[in-house]
């Protein structure tokens, strides 16, 4: 809608001049001895010139100036108009901002490290994404990029202020449009080119922190200052209560963050913010208190397992299972009281993985905790996430850029492979 909108003003905008150029035509005509006007299409001012001396002033001035004033400012108004209801997305193509991620200078994990950190992917890796066609995307602290089967592409998109953008966020909709949330807005990639949407298009804020595409196609988004839903085209907000007690032993905090959001196989949906966890049936949203040991626990993320139970990862009291009744913190059971979990990951043999601040890995299955970190070839000092791809290989992503699990160990994936 907002581009026909577009194109309808683009049209208005033409036939106006062209009104404009017809009337100066018809003034011409009545004086003979006036050269064509020259028109100065960057400030739309009309100048006439006499062949010599000075141009008079026609007979009947008063309404040959309003009708030029009413031309020109039919012509404002269409732009104004049009201005208004286009939507302020830009778009650029994806050919015109890809570059060969080997062709680029090393990224590094610390700028003050002069030796090679390994060519890596990133310095700073935040998501890992496959699509429908098999494309591996990366969500890093420089942009996006893509592994299309054959190569790692580099797409230098950036925001108004020539900046690129930390991507955090990459999911991908029914109609195989991927959205990327970035700190410069959000991102929708249809295979051709990238259109960016900012809070001028109805974002509650640029900085975009989650996302997720529900079971009837709705693309939900989680920013530092709240929640919106799209049908693809149109953001309309989503309120969730703000925090009103600052948490200080957070690295960052705003009242209104939505950290994550997930749907449950009854149709519910899910949102883990800054003030507590919610859950949305379609018309009534509830808050949830995950409890923990008689105190409510602060969650970070949460997933839903193939036998229906919800998982809660915590920021300081590790990971509570809630099975419809009862809440039961699985780390605490198995000596692990006091760590901070992640974004969970259930692969497709049912286990269930998470990093872990400072100490790598863990892999539960349902018995007992395996841990995997630096001894093991996970030499990322943070891991941020870990997802499975559609070979069944687990990714894990952070610090020092990207790792896969073969099995027995991690081997680094970098811009060199191996994929």
């Amino acid at each position: 809608m907002k581009l026909d909108l577009a194109v309808l003003g683009v049209i208005a905008s033409i036939a106006t001049l062209l009104q404009l150029g017809a009337w100066i035509r018809a003034e011409l005509h009545e004086h003979e001895d006036v050269i064509p006007a020259q028109i100065d299409e960057d400030s739309l001012v009309v100048q006439h010139y006499r062949r010599s001396g000075d141009f008079p002033k026609p007979a009947g001035d008063r309404p040959v100036k309003k009708k030029l004033i009413s031309v020109v400012g039919l012509y404002f108004a269409c732009l104004l108009l049009f201005s208004h209801e286009a939507s302020a997305a830009t778009r650029v193509a994806a050919a015109d901002v890809g570059l060969q991620a080997n062709s680029l200078p090393e990224f590094k994990t610390d700028p003050h490290v002069r030796e090679s950190e390994g060519n890596q992917i990133s310095g700073v890796v935040r998501t890992i994404f496959q699509d429908q066609r098999g494309h591996l995307w990366f969500g890093t602290q420089d942009g996006v990029q893509r592994y299309d089967g054959t190569s790692l592409i580099f797409y230098d998109i950036r925001d108004e202020f020539d900046k690129g953008n930390t991507a955090k966020a990459i999911v991908e909709d029914g109609e195989g449009n991927i959205w990327i949330g970035t700190t410069g807005g959000l991102l929708k990639y249809d295979g051709e080119y990238f259109i960016r949407f900012t809070v001028e298009d109805g974002l509650n804020s640029n900085d975009v922190w989650s996302l997720f595409v529900d079971s009837s196609g709705t693309v939900w988004i989680g920013t530092f200052e709240g929640a919106c839903r799209s049908d693809g085209d149109t953001f309309a907000p989503f309120p969730i209560p703000a925090a009103t007690k600052r948490d200080y032993d957070k690295g960052v905090w705003g009242p209104n963050i939505v950290w994550s959001m997930a749907e449950d196989r009854l149709g519910n949906l899910w949102f883990v913010a800054e003030s507590g966890v919610y859950k949305y049936g379609g018309d009534t949203l509830s808050r949830v208190s995950v409890m923990d040991q008689g105190s409510e626990a602060s969650v970070s993320s949460l997933l839903e397992d193939k036998r229906g139970h919800i998982w809660f990862s915590t920021r300081y009291t590790g990971l509570i299972r809630f099975d419809g009744e009862t809440y039961t913190n699985i780390t605490q059971q198995q000596g692990l009281s006091g760590t901070e979990v992640g974004p969970l990951c259930e692969d497709s043999s049912g286990n269930l993985w998470f990093p872990s601040e400072h100490a790598g890995v863990y892999r539960y299955d349902g018995t007992s905790f395996t841990r995997f970190f630096k001894a093991d070839g996970l030499t990322a000092p943070n891991v941020f996430r870990v997802v499975e791809d559609n070979d069944g290989r687990i990714w894990c992503c952070g610090r020092m850029g990207a790792h896969r699990y073969d099995g027995k160990s991690f081997v680094n994936v970098t811009r060199n492979g191996p994929w």
